[in-house]
């Protein structure tokens, strides 16, 4: 008995539905011979073709049934889903635009479209990123270099084991102790991210916002130190990806909570909004879900024109009204502050730990991994594809530092070649410069928090004794009523093995001559001298040394193919470079990366 075109298309549907699908397939093709255009028949078909992998076929029936019945709902969702299958994304979002044109409404077909639109910014955004740092490693050598000049130049004797053997005798300074005085900080009251910005915002007198900042940071305030899962005492990485992660929007995580990840952070939501999920990851932390205070009370140098791009407008006026000159100016834990403030306050996560377990970010959602950590992020290798060692030609140039008690010694312009011979070799994942067959290191160590109407006093005293650039002096770039200056010092390996084994973070002057009665046997008498003029003038008892650094440079020639658990990782801050902290090419250099990579971000 010959069945009817709808028996037939009954019969096959029904054979579909049991799984019975070569006798489906037959019963829609007995359709198709007598009517090829059967619209029922010709997507039935497709849907056969998509459970068989065979999406090539399954287009062109999908395509024929939407033609024969365009008011169909499921013709477009089962077409336009084919066209994503086969990666034909232009075509998928002409399909939806003529759906909506046509007047037609429907939820899945606006959730694909969202799909679509999504998949296409995650796409053009790791594209943009990934172009970016394509063409970025003669910028990073170049942005690099002049610290290394700097160093050959003023600070060449210290790179040396015993300078003061050519220092002359008559460099002496002897002053005496003053008094001291102490004073208590002060508890403030628990309020919200939001709620401070809005607090230092409303706050006429810069002094008072500026030493509200302060208290905030001693206080340990739950804002600055809690992680986003701090009530959940077991939570890992993996829990905290799940929280914070989905797959409507853009997934980000930025391993490193200093100046430059919290920036990029902050950079990414104020331009993204809830488009973007931000996960930040520190492991400065001691407890589950809780990270160190912000300690570096060191000066800056950034231009303020530098926080208009990408970041938020309540904290643009906040970051512009403590500096002069163009300059933010505050110290690196007060911008560290407001920066995580603002992430918090824009939905940014935090997670905090001692250690983590990195291959939770194996997960495919995550869109972006960038490496904040200063090249501290051992799990992630960078492929050190690029020749072991490098010869680089910098020119040389004049550098006038006269306000700093600081002269140029070497590498002057006229005198001898007209360059500096630096050779960069692989050491790892990062090429480090060497002058002269050695490798460019010096130790220094910060003195921090000087009333500014001490520091023309101290360079005149400095300046007597500085014949080899011992001393930095720095007066800050922020305004009368709470600036302050900085002296950076430069020490011997045996010197800074003394400082830091009796300085954890800070400690004031007169804490360190307390506690260590024979420090006159490790130090210089140069450094001893200028120890007790500062005590000498520090009656409020303000002025802190700084735990020893060094001066180390290395520059990562492949910034944007570290990998981390299988992921891309792609570096910005010190992971780049590091630069000089007298040379001033470090954090204002690597800010104005991110703002090139987020105006490219933005642009794709």
């Amino acid at each position: 008995m010959e069945l009817t075109i709808e028996q037939a298309l009954q019969q096959g549907m029904a054979a579909h539905k049991e799984g019975k699908l070569q006798d489906a397939e037959r019963l829609y093709r007995v359709i198709l011979q007598s009517h090829p255009a059967h619209p029922d028949a010709n997507h039935n078909l497709g849907v056969l073709a998509v459970s068989v992998n065979k999406a090539d076929a399954a287009l062109t029936l999908f395509k024929t049934a939407l033609e024969a019945n365009p008011k169909i709902e499921q013709f477009w969702l089962s077409y336009i889903k084919v066209l994503v299958r086969l990666n034909m994304m232009d075509e998928a979002r002409q399909e939806i635009k003529k759906y909506k044109e046509i007047g037609h409404k429907s939820e899945a077909i606006d959730s694909l479209r969202d799909q679509l639109e999504l998949s296409n910014l995650k796409q053009s955004l790791v594209f943009a990123v990934e172009e970016f740092y394509q063409n970025i490693t003669n910028r990073i050598v170049s942005e690099a270099a002049p610290g290394w000049l700097f160093a050959d130049s003023f600070d060449k004797y210290f790179m040396e084991s015993n300078p003061f053997n050519v220092m002359p005798k008559k460099e002496e300074l002897s002053l005496q102790n003053k008094s001291f005085l102490s004073t208590n900080e002060q508890n403030i009251l628990q309020l919200n991210s939001s709620q401070i910005l809005k607090e230092l915002n409303n706050e006429k007198s810069i002094f008072k916002k500026y030493n509200y900042l302060k208290k905030l940071i001693n206080s340990d305030d739950i804002n600055l130190v809690n992680a986003s899962f701090k009530e959940e005492t077991k939570a890992d990485l993996g829990y905290a990806i799940e929280k914070t992660f989905d797959s409507k929007n853009l997934n980000m995580v930025i391993i490193g909570g200093g100046v430059c990840g919290l920036f990029l952070a902050n950079s990414i939501k104020s331009r993204f909004g809830k488009r973007a999920n931000v996960l930040v990851l520190d492991n400065r932390s001691r407890r589950a879900n809780t990270r160190e205070p912000f300690k570096r009370e060191w000066l800056t140098h950034i231009p303020a024109n530098f926080f208009k791009i990408g970041q938020p407008t309540n904290i643009i006026s906040l970051m512009e009204c403590f500096g002069t000159n163009g300059l933010i100016g505050i110290p690196i834990n007060i911008l560290e502050t407001i920066l995580q403030l603002s992430c918090k306050d824009q939905g940014v996560k935090f997670h905090f730990s001692e250690l983590f377990d990195y291959s939770y970010l194996s997960n495919d959602i995550i869109d972006l991994i960038f490496d904040a950590t200063g090249g501290r992020l051992t799990e992630c290798s960078y492929s050190a594809s690029n020749s072991a060692e490098l010869n680089l030609k910098i020119p040389k140039t004049k550098i006038d530092l006269n306000y700093a008690g600081v002269k140029q010694l070497h590498n002057i312009p006229g005198v001898g070649t007209d360059h500096l011979d630096v050779v960069l070799k692989l050491s790892g994942d990062f090429h480090e410069p060497h002058i002269g067959g050695s490798k460019i290191c010096t130790h220094m160590v910060k003195f921090s928090g000087i009333p500014i109407n001490f520091m023309q006093t101290i360079l005149e005293a400095v300046k007597n004794i500085n014949s080899l650039n011992l001393f930095y002096v720095w007066s800050g770039a922020l305004r009368n009523e709470i600036n302050e200056g900085l002296i950076l010092v430069n020490i011997l390996d045996k010197e800074s093995g003394f400082l830091t084994s009796v300085i954890d973070d800070s400690i004031t002057l007169k804490s360190l001559l307390i506690d260590n009665p024979n420090i006159s046997d490790y130090l210089n008498k140069n450094i001893i001298s200028i120890l007790q003029m500062l005590i000498g003038m520090d009656v409020d008892n303000q002025i802190k040394i700084e735990k020893p650094f060094k001066y180390r440079p290395y520059v990562n020639l492949n910034a944007g193919f570290g990998s981390l658990s299988g992921k891309r990782v792609f570096a910005v801050g010190d992971s780049l470079f590091c630069g000089h902290p007298k040379m001033g090419n470090g954090l204002s250099r690597h800010l104005r990366f991110i703002n090139e990579l987020l105006e490219k971000m933005n642009k794709d």
